[in-house]
């Protein structure tokens, strides 16, 4: 067992008491932190909290994260915590040998990195920005920070902890974004917002995943689309996403106020909205369903500019675009190697976005709304959400198209609601087709292939008319 040592150092940067006040209180009861100071020293190893969990209880945030800083790590104690905890383990970055580690325990993340410098002040001098450049020594019961970490803490300054903090890893620029979005009241210094506009290209050398989790950061944040625009003015919204990069200055007619990229921030910011206020039907989204609805808005035109066109009378049409967003959102999802399932439903989102606002402009028959909803599955609840967020920020102010959209809407969800449209029980089986005197065979599973497309129509509603259905239109 390695014996606990206590670090040497010239000059302590311990902070005044008064500096924390509260906060050690607050640390050492959370249970979390308690588990693993109290494993951590029956092991013998010297360990502080650091970064983003003092951050949050001294703002008075929740925890979600934790961080800690071990001056070396064991083989067995991760393991063995991981059992202690009944959380999930693994190493961050390509091995064990970059020595940062991670567990999971349900919706809590607690992160392990071995010392970087032989004292904790070399270690806080490495880490990203000056809010987190904060550590807690259980050892000595002392904090321990640069003077500029509790200044800024307090003057809600977003700042990197050195000159070199976004060279030494260049996801820091996505970091101090999506802090911008998840601390209120906090924004980037002046200085840092040109340090990220000078080194912007940098961001190309991160990894995908590694992008995509500050971007879905950014998406669940209270401001998503402050989060974007800030982005894309500090130049790193095209660097992740350049496919959006043509919709920039892109006109797109009568019907819009903005060019095709600002209506783009605009509909996730409106999406955002919809789901904090409440859409007008019952919906309570998941973090799930808020990805998949952000990145759905974020990707929903991209197809715009490759099927512009431009009618005699000068209206601009972008006939076909959703196909085309959605092969382009395809591909950057794939590069940023989203998750399957977020994927699939954003990809579904887009394909369909325009087909409600295609309807309302009509008069469409329920059985066209009930093979929508079939199609969509429980997606056309986050159709329904994108459709409402694009009629906001269009700015035309055609009050009788809103109206008629917001009244299929309500058709639609009473539809949705009302029963089982995305995976009904079948009204007729094969052994039904038999008793008719069917032979078995492909021709067996188109009759019940038509069967289900009725039924989901509305034009079958029972198993006797289904079977008069097949008696008259299919003799065996």
């Amino acid at each position: 067992m390695t014996k606990e040592k206590t670090q040497r150092r010239k000059k302590p940067s311990a902070m005044s008491p008064k500096d924390f006040q509260g906060v050690e209180k607050r640390i050492v009861a959370d249970p979390i932190i308690q588990q693993v100071r109290d494993f951590a020293r029956h092991k013998g190893l010297l360990i502080y909290l650091v970064g983003g969990a003092i951050r949050d209880i001294i703002l008075k945030r929740e925890i979600k994260d934790y961080d800690f800083v071990v001056q070396e790590m064991t083989a067995d104690f991760l393991d063995q915590l991981g059992d202690l905890l009944e959380a999930s383990c693994f190493p961050m970055g390509k091995g064990r040998h970059e020595g940062v580690y991670r567990l999971v325990k349900r919706e809590h993340t607690i992160d392990f990195a071995v010392m970087e410098g032989d004292t904790i002040d070399q270690d806080l001098l490495k880490r990203d920005l000056t809010i987190n450049a904060i550590a807690y020594s259980f050892t000595e019961k002392h904090f321990f920070a640069p003077p500029q970490a509790v200044e800024d803490l307090k003057a809600g300054r977003i700042a990197p902890v050195s000159p070199q903090a976004l060279q030494a890893d260049p996801l820091r620029m996505l970091r101090a974004v999506r802090y911008r979005c998840t601390l209120p009241g906090f924004d980037l210094t002046q200085t840092l917002k040109y340090e990220i506009t000078r080194h912007q290209g940098l961001i190309s050398d991160v990894a995908s995943e590694r992008i995509r989790a500050e971007l879905d950061g950014v998406i669940l944040s209270p401001v998503p689309a402050h989060g974007l625009q800030l982005m894309h003015e500090l130049g790193l919204l095209i660097r992740v996403v350049p496919e959006l990069a043509p919709l920039e200055g892109l006109p797109q007619g009568r019907h819009h106020r903005t060019d095709a990229l600002s209506h783009t921030i605009e509909v996730v910011g409106e999406v955002n909205r919809l789901m904090n206020e409440g859409p007008p039907f019952p919906f309570d989204p998941t973090d799930q369903d808020r990805l998949t609805l952000g990145y759905a808005a974020l990707f929903h035109d991209l197809g715009k500019p490759a099927t512009q066109s431009i009618d005699e009378g000068g209206e601009v049409h972008f006939y076909g675009h959703p196909q085309e967003s959605s092969l382009l959102a395809e591909g950057i999802m794939r590069r940023l190697k989203f998750p399957n399932r977020v994927r699939d439903g954003v990809l579904l989102v887009v394909e369909n976005h325009m087909r409600i606002l295609t309807l309302a402009r009509g008069e469409p028959k329920d059985s066209a709304l009930r093979r929508l909803i079939h199609r969509m599955g429980d997606e056309i609840r986050l159709l329904l959400i994108i459709g409402l967020a694009e009629m906001g920020p269009k700015g035309h102010g055609d009050t009788d198209e809103q109206a008629r959209f917001m009244d299929l809407c309500r058709r639609i969800w009473d539809l949705y609601e009302g029963e089982d449209l995305i995976a009904p029980a079948p009204l007729l089986k094969g052994r039904d087709l038999l008793a008719l005197g069917h032979a078995p065979g492909p021709r067996m599973g188109e009759i019940l292939a038509e069967v289900k497309k009725r039924q989901i129509a509305g034009e079958l509603r029972n198993k006797e008319e289904a079977l008069q259905f097949v008696k008259k239109e299919y003799a065996p």
